[in-house]
């Protein structure tokens, strides 16, 4: 076991990376002049298992851990790492990465963090004209590890830039699924403007915490969500072993708040709070297939009419009645999603006028030192049909706001695209001819994408879909190697992955479209 001792004099503790090795523990306590020790960190690290000079140590990145509420203070780091390693570590003060730095090429208007894993997004609300993105992130590796909090904002929800970490694995264990709602009622003692965040302490998923069970817990924020301060006392005490995921509202019609959770197998329960500290149970119900991240939507339709729906992690959703204390399906399941890349989507808390929700989207990683992204938001309505409501899923209003139409030559049906550089990403707008029946290819890059109006299926390199007959509206959006496929106004969204990152699109024939159109979005995802 190697040990260091630092005296903090500037704000950040610097960890040294080296992407995808073997993990080991490392802990970082606070010393005081008895040498008392109390931990403050605890990770799993990659440690390159060489022990070379400190210019030599193969480090892929840097993991920035914020530590301004520890200056002047001495920290003891020990693990079980070479002393290369444990030499790369340093404190200095923040490191905004330039544009020029971040690694490209990467998606420009879908999020996706500077460095390490992503997956579910947390505590997403709108509040002093900022879209607040936090998010489950594991900056120490590009796979799934140490779950924290990591934060991004945004004022058009199109171009975002990453903040420092907001939450970090503790004694109570890591840090999973959450929400954000605002101290409007001026609770637990906290002034009205205070930003409030319910997450689940994930019990023994971390060597700090064996033992313990999963609880719900409460963080706060006074300086408008840059930092988040923990609260000691979970507000929820474990009702299953592995309960998770709260979902917070307010119930204007019973004056109560209402929480969405999930408990276990495909279970899931509604508690009511008049103070968000003491629970109650009012509901427990099974949904078949259906399980993690929960959200209760109330949509409107296109007719003005309004309809509930309880949405679980695959984008599942039913359609039922909610009286602030049950809710009671009716009908079956519907799928957002054509395929399941996307997940664990939440909605926005704080927009007066529209219901937004982002989608984790599960990508592979590919080589480069960030893993995952989000989905494009997209806005939520709801349309009746002859088998009750299905929810219609329209990218946010600003993606056309901003969009700037591009010609480009139809006899060729070729558009050239620059990434990277010119940061770039691009619209499709398609409406085929009304009565044409027939297929339509698309080249996007590499990669060959496919539909036929006939037999209703839609082709991803060679991977193919059931979605449907009879489409003619085709919104495209194309953004380093995601593609999002809106059909016919948004009653089915596509998410995919490219081969490659699309520098050059290839349009089908426009004699068969009475539309098509190429726009492109400018923009730095930093």
């Amino acid at each position: 076991m190697m040990e260091r001792e630092l005296t903090l004099t500037k704000p950040y503790i610097y960890l040294p990376v080296c992407a995808g090795k073997t993990e080991t523990k490392l802990e970082i306590f606070l010393e005081d002049e008895s040498a008392f020790r109390k931990k403050i960190y605890e990770f799993k690290v990659p440690v390159a298992d060489i022990d070379t000079d400190i210019e030599q140590y193969p480090l892929d990145y840097y993991a920035q851990i914020p530590a301004e509420q520890y200056l002047g203070r001495q920290i003891v780091i020990c693990a079980n790492a070479p002393k290369a390693f444990m030499d790369c570590i340093k404190n200095d003060s923040k490191k905004e990465n330039s544009e020029d730095k971040i690694q490209s090429p990467r998606p420009l208007i879908h999020f996706a963090a500077e460095t390490g894993w992503t997956n579910d997004p947390n505590g997403m609300i709108y509040a002093d004209g900022i879209y607040h993105l936090y998010f489950q992130y594991n900056p120490l590796n590009t796979s799934w590890e140490n779950m924290s909090w990591g934060h991004a904002v945004s004022t058009d929800l199109l171009h975002w830039k990453q903040e420092d970490t907001v939450l970090f694995p503790d004694a109570f264990g890591t840090m999973f699924s959450g929400c954000a709602i605002s101290n409007e009622h001026s609770m637990l003692d906290l002034p009205k403007d205070a930003l409030l965040f319910f997450y689940t302490a994930a019990g023994d998923t971390n060597a700090w915490s064996k033992g313990l069970a999963f609880t719900q817990k409460i963080a706060y924020s006074l300086d408008g969500g840059k930092t988040l301060v923990k609260m000691e006392t979970p507000c929820l005490p474990t009702i299953e072993k592995e309960n998770r995921d709260p979902k917070v509202y307010w119930h204007e019609e019973t004056q109560a708040y209402v929480m969405a959770l999930f408990l276990e197998g495909n279970d899931f329960a509604i508690f009511r709070s008049q103070d968000l500290q003491q629970w109650e149970q009012s509901d427990r119900f099974t949904l078949d297939d259906a399980w993690e991240c929960p959200d209760l939507l109330r949509l409107t339709s296109d007719t003005g009419e309004t309809c509930w729906f309880f949405w679980s992690a695959d984008g599942f959703y039913y359609q039922g009645e909610f009286d602030g204390f049950h809710f009671k399906v009716q009908g079956k399941q519907q799928k957002a999603y054509v395929n399941d890349i996307p997940y664990a989507a939440q909605t926005y808390f704080g927009v007066a006028d529209r219901t937004i929700s982002i989608p984790w989207l599960r990508i592979k990683n590919d080589g480069r030192l960030f893993t995952g992204a989000y989905g494009l938001p997209v806005e939520l309505t709801c349309r009746k049909t002859d088998n009750g409501y299905i929810i219609i899923q329209k990218p946010v209003r600003e993606l056309m706001q901003q969009a700037k139409q591009t010609a480009y030559d139809s006899a060729a049906g070729v558009k050239m695209l620059s990434f990277g550089a010119d940061k770039k990403a691009a619209v499709l707008k398609m409406r085929a001819k009304e009565g044409y029946k027939g297929s339509f290819t698309w080249e996007l890059g590499g990669s060959v994408v496919v539909y036929n109006s006939e037999t209703g299926v839609f082709g991803v390199d060679g991977e193919q879909y059931q979605i449907g007959c009879g489409y003619r509206e085709f919104l495209f959006v194309v953004d380093d190697r995601i593609l999002e496929v809106f059909f016919d106004g948004g009653v089915q969204l596509g998410t995919f992955v490219l081969k490659e990152a699309a520098v050059q699109i290839k349009m089908p024939d426009e004699a068969a479209f009475a539309e098509n159109l190429v726009y492109y979005i400018e923009g730095s995802n930093t």
